[in-house]
């Protein structure tokens, strides 16, 4: 299906990804939520690495805003299932093409299986050592503030943050090439880097690599983060930006 610009567009070509995540296997949603997971911890390894050597804190928090975004463009090209971006599956929902419950077991399997990679990649890199004193630092600050992080901000701050990238996600949808793709995405998530939100899978790398490189955290901090965030980020994606584009195209696209 070739994308135009504009909301009608837009939804229709939601509409045509969520029939086909509807059609996936279990096993093959489980293996691209995985590989998802293991993007985005690719893209905060980098980011990590950046912000913590770098001199200056606020040129580090830029520098590393520019290559994180590596994990989300893998998670595009490679066709990989993440849950913040496929939140806007909801499309399906409001235009009558499925019902909610089947939308909320293909974004809870993506939920977990993201998740998973995430934790698989902040195991290696706890064990592989490819973190220095200076990182470890950062990642130990990072977790702490995510973990303790009061309920109301860590809500508004998941909705913005999905707002943010699944904003991203529409523009590189609308794009024809994929260096147009490419770019439109990684402007976006250099912002939403640079803002600082919660993400839920970039959370899920940060706060186990906390975890298995001993920062002071337990399971039922990581659990709190995680539900919080994600469900502000559904709100953000599967809500807010979803839901708005609908109502701009619900009049043209047919009711099933």
């Amino acid at each position: 299906m070739q994308n135009t610009s504009g909301p009608k567009a837009l939804t229709e070509y939601i509409l045509h990804l969520s029939k086909e995540k509807s059609n996936k296997s279990f096993l093959i949603l489980l293996v691209q939520g995985l590989l998802a997971g293991i993007y985005i911890s690719i893209g905060a390894i980098a980011y990590l690495k950046i912000a913590a050597t770098t001199a200056d804190p606020g040129l580090g928090v830029f520098l590393g805003a520019l290559v994180f975004p590596l994990g989300i463009i893998a998670v595009l090209l490679m066709h990989a299932e993440l849950f913040t971006s496929d939140c806007m599956v909801m499309t399906a929902v409001y235009a009558g093409r499925t019902r909610i419950y089947k939308i909320f077991k293909i974004l809870g399997l993506i939920f977990v299986a993201n998740v998973l990679g995430c934790m698989l990649i902040a195991y290696l890199t706890n064990v592989s050592g490819i973190f220095n004193s200076d990182v470890m630092e950062l990642v130990r600050n990072t977790a702490m503030k995510k973990a303790y992080m009061p309920l109301a901000r860590l809500f508004i701050s998941g909705i913005l943050c999905n707002i943010i990238v699944s904003t991203g996600v529409c523009l590189a949808y609308s794009c024809h090439n994929e260096m147009a793709k490419i770019a439109a995405l990684w402007l976006a998530i250099a912002v939403f880097t640079i803002t600082g939100t919660e993400h839920v899978v970039a959370n899920a790398y940060y706060l186990f690599t906390a975890y298995f490189g001993g920062v002071d955290i337990g399971l039922a901090d990581i659990v709190y983060n995680l539900l919080v965030s994600g469900i502000g980020n559904f709100i953000g994606g599967g809500v807010i930006v979803s839901g708005a584009n609908y109502i701009l195209a619900y009049k043209d696209i047919p009711k099933h």
